[in-house]
């Protein structure tokens, strides 16, 4: 079967890359014919620098590798001008954001029977609303990563979904025995999204320490490779780690005895269930996306999002209960034991057959 990925971007650290990523590098191995196109940058005819790509129509290719974060096979194909002419035929196209699916629409059926992953309801902090929510109408299949998107979907758009709750790989993330210090370690997430809730997280930080309640915030991402201006802005220091990947991400999540989850919303929150599957508990905000394996008092201590008083309570009780902390880690980690890339793929497979017979 040949499987065209349109993707907006590629670089990026992201739960939704990787995983995108996972499927691709997954559907290969299992014998299909692969591509995954990256859509161009805009392009102004007023602007001379970018004559060029409108006369000379191309596709550069990068080497896989040029993935660093995670084992690649795919190569990166990137457009020089979005036009269908660079677009091979194939059997299946999979769009995966709603700029990919916008442009998807003017492609002829030739290149492949029309999919949206829908990984986020992308309206919600897209700066063209109206456009990404008109991409929702689209006439394709849709896929979302979560049940809150599918009840999304269907209930402001009248859409159909098939839910691929995205697993953890389990190769890359796994529990191992924690050190004595792990209690007080609590991991979280930087990001200059708002929605991503960082500042909340770190309000609720200050006010665990003004309890005097012993907490090591342990921050990671990859937005700033220089912390100063987090220490500057928090009025403390913690340890900070730059775009860790692999190996180095999972002795993080390993390191640490809570993660902390402070997002507005989210289509899953894969970075949770990562450390979920290290064995770290979860403190979290309801993120919407995160109910498929949250589940508040049993997999997860769970508060309302931009509260951060809510979100303190709920750290102090961990830090301070250590059996808690170690149920809701050991029930964290059985829950997303439970989502399988082999299943994903085989379901995966099923649709894009369903939809070519039909």
């Amino acid at each position: 079967m040949k499987i065209t990925f349109l993707a907006s971007q590629y670089a990026r650290i992201s739960g939704g890359n990787r995983a995108l990523f996972e499927y691709a590098n997954r559907l290969k191995k299992m014998g299909h014919s692969v591509r995954w196109f990256v859509l161009a940058k805009p392009a102004r005819w007023y602007r001379i620098d970018h004559w060029s790509r409108f006369l000379n129509k191309n596709v550069s290719v990068l080497s896989p590798d040029v993935i660093d974060w995670l084992d690649n096979q795919v190569p990166i194909e990137i457009l020089s001008i979005n036009d269908a002419s660079l677009i091979p035929d194939s059997d299946i196209l999979l769009a995966t954001a709603w700029q990919t699916a916008d442009f998807s629409a003017s492609l002829p059926a030739s290149r492949g029977e029309k999919f949206y992953f829908v990984q986020h309801h992308e309206s919600l902090w897209t700066r063209e609303k109206s456009k990404a929510q008109k991409t929702y109408h689209l006439p394709f299949r849709k896929l979302v990563i979560s049940t809150w998107l599918k009840d999304i979907l269907k209930e402001k758009y009248q859409q159909e979904a098939d839910v691929l709750v995205t697993p953890v790989n389990k190769e890359s993330f796994f529990k191992e025995e924690k050190n004595g210090n792990a209690g007080s370690r609590v991991c979280m997430l930087h990001h200059d999204y708002d929605w991503k809730g960082y500042k909340d997280a770190i309000e609720a930080v200050k006010i665990v320490r003004s309890e005097n309640c012993k907490i090591e915030p342990v921050v990671f991402g990859e937005k700033l490779q220089d912390p100063a201006p987090l220490f500057e802005e928090a009025g403390f220091k913690f340890e900070y780690h730059y775009r860790p990947t692999g190996e180095a991400l999972r002795k993080i999540y390993s390191s640490c005895g809570t993660f902390l989850c402070s997002s507005w919303y989210e289509g899953l929150g894969m970075p949770a269930m990562e450390a979920m599957l290290c064995g770290t508990a979860l403190v979290t905000t309801d993120t919407g996306g995160s109910r498929d394996y949250a589940l508040n008092e049993e997999t997860a201590l769970v508060s309302p999002p931009k509260n951060p008083d809510a979100l303190a309570k709920n750290l102090i009780r961990v830090l301070k209960d250590n059996p808690l902390r170690l149920d809701l880690a050991e029930k964290g980690y059985q829950k997303i034991k439970q989502f399988s890339w082999d299943s994903n793929c085989e379901f995966l497979i099923e649709c894009f057959e369903d939809s070519l017979n039909k």
